[in-house]
């Protein structure tokens, strides 16, 4: 009776390594991958695959034979995207940001006048001037908005803010291809920054948050007076956004390219 136990939660753990494989591949994973993955002979592959397939988790391709996910995966995690509240799972994250900088924390999410703040958490050294709860910034000249941009086009930047780039101050970009760039710099390094672009004085930086769709949902940031932010703390800040960040993600579901 043990032995029968151990090895149902055996099969079990097999076939969910299936499934997290497979999902993390963009082409259909063949029968004798999977064998290789799991250490066993291609017939006891393919029993867990077809076993899989048979409750709509996998499904075979036409032409490759190979095995993909199925619609009962996305059904499972769009149940769960439904329960789930970003600002609920990113609220003692915040917490823990304001705590370890000591800075002013902020969360944001993109809204139709622009970044707009669901949630802050005060640090030991709160800035004169903090966004109000539910009030919106510029997208493309605070580190929030352009955390939220992470990765677009120019011809989506133009769609989402329109034709014009407001400039509120000297350091503002008032270019769609220089925002760009930044925005395809913001998605390979996960970290934005705002150095007096929208408010003289001001210095701030956020990452952006993905759900399990790799969507940007969210951008959590600090900000502080600019003489607070020199060369020696600004790594060890941007560190500290980002693993922040990185934390809220894996809850609503990311996985990096890597698993």
């Amino acid at each position: 009776m043990v032995e029968a136990t151990k090895q149902r939660i055996q099969s079990l753990d097999r076939g969910l390594q299936i499934l997290e494989y497979v999902a993390s591949q963009r082409t259909p994973v063949s029968l004798a991958s999977l064998a290789q993955l799991l250490g066993v002979e291609k017939s006891s592959a393919h029993r867990l695959a077809q076993t899989l397939a048979g409750r709509g988790y996998l499904k075979q391709d036409d032409k490759t034979l190979g095995y993909e996910l199925d619609g009962r995966v996305f059904a499972l995690a769009n149940r769960l995207a439904s329960r789930r509240n970003v600002r609920e799972d990113a609220r003692k994250y915040l917490r823990r940001l304001a705590e370890k900088t000591g800075e002013t924390a902020h969360l944001a999410i993109r809204g139709p006048a622009g970044a707009m703040l669901v949630d802050h958490e005060f640090g030991s050294n709160p800035v004169a001037v903090t966004t109000r709860w539910g009030s919106a910034e510029p997208l493309h000249c605070t580190a929030l908005g352009k955390a939220l941009l992470a990765g677009m086009s120019c011809g989506e930047l133009k769609e989402v803010i329109g034709q014009r780039l407001k400039r509120h101050t000297k350091n503002t970009i008032t270019r769609f291809d220089d925002l760009a760039e930044q925005c395809r710099q913001i998605e390979l390094e996960a970290i934005a920054f705002d150095r007096e672009e929208f408010r003289e004085g001001m210095s701030c930086m956020a990452a952006p948050v993905y759900d399990f769709r790799r969507r940007v949902v969210a951008a959590i940031g600090i900000s502080s007076p600019i003489e607070r932010v020199d060369k020696n703390s600004i790594k060890k800040l941007a560190k500290a956004v980002k693993e922040c960040a990185k934390n809220i993600s894996a809850d609503l579901g990311y996985q990096t390219e890597e698993l």
